[in-house]
């Protein structure tokens, strides 16, 4: 199939044809092989890469580079798999593959990008339970069991991310954590650490322990200090 367009060693219009070969490029220090497209024309021979040739070839090569080098391997799918109780089939349906997806990618094939970027985000137990929300319908009530009593599931269960931190917060205290980070050119999670990291308590216990203290001093900090009362607000 051929398509009229410019050809600037002709200096003219020329019939255009659309050709396909084997590239190798070189990203991040690894050589990879991909299928690029390039116009040639029908006339003198000149090759070019057309419009959106060069976008698209530069997608090739990266979706090329993305299956080799960061596609999760076999051995890891099926610990990622285990760590939920699921099997092949009722991991695939929470994620939203196709019957037998996960099967393949424990026998070797690369998942497309978008599969790739489920099975990362399958990694987070949060994410996961967000997802086993969703399609737990799709699954057997034994498959549910097992996956509610795994370990992956039961730490989802322990902590559930910032989502369910911001519900217990106020709209007030919300926008403080907001403007600080935002101040402090953090993240929300990055701020979030530096509370935790600042607590109010552990304060107290560095000035207990750095102080002047006479030899009487009590070798154990009060439980006041190590345990202060949950009535008590955050610093």
């Amino acid at each position: 199939m051929t398509t009229r367009l410019p050809c600037s060693r002709c200096a003219t219009t020329r019939d255009i044809e659309v050709i396909e070969r084997e590239e190798k490029v070189t990203i991040k220090g690894k050589e990879i092989t991909f299928v690029a497209h390039f116009s040639r024309c029908t006339a003198c021979g000149e090759e070019f890469e057309g419009r959106g040739q060069l976008d698209a070839n530069l997608d090739a090569a990266r979706e090329a580079y993305a299956r080799l080098y960061e596609s999760p391997s076999p051995e890891a799918l099926v610990a990622l798999r285990s760590r939920y109780g699921a099997s092949q089939k009722a991991f695939g349906a929470i994620l939203g593959f196709g019957e037998l997806t996960m099967n393949s990618y424990e026998k070797g094939s690369s998942p497309d990008p978008t599969n790739r970027l489920l099975l990362k985000l399958a990694a987070d137990p949060c994410i996961f339970k967000a997802m086993y929300d969703i399609n737990k319908g799709k699954i057997g009530a034994i498959q549910r069991r097992r996956i509610e009593d795994s370990e992956g599931f039961q730490e989802a269960l322990c902590w559930s991310g910032l989502g369910a931190l911001s519900s217990h917060l106020t709209q007030l205290q919300q926008e403080k954590v907001e403007a600080c980070a935002e101040r402090n050119d953090r993240t929300i999670p990055e701020q979030i650490a530096v509370y935790v990291g600042s607590a109010s308590f552990q304060d107290y216990s560095r000035l207990y322990t750095e102080a002047c203290w006479p030899d009487e001093a009590p070798a154990e900090l009060p439980s006041a200090i190590v345990q202060p009362s949950s009535t008590q607000g955050a610093a």
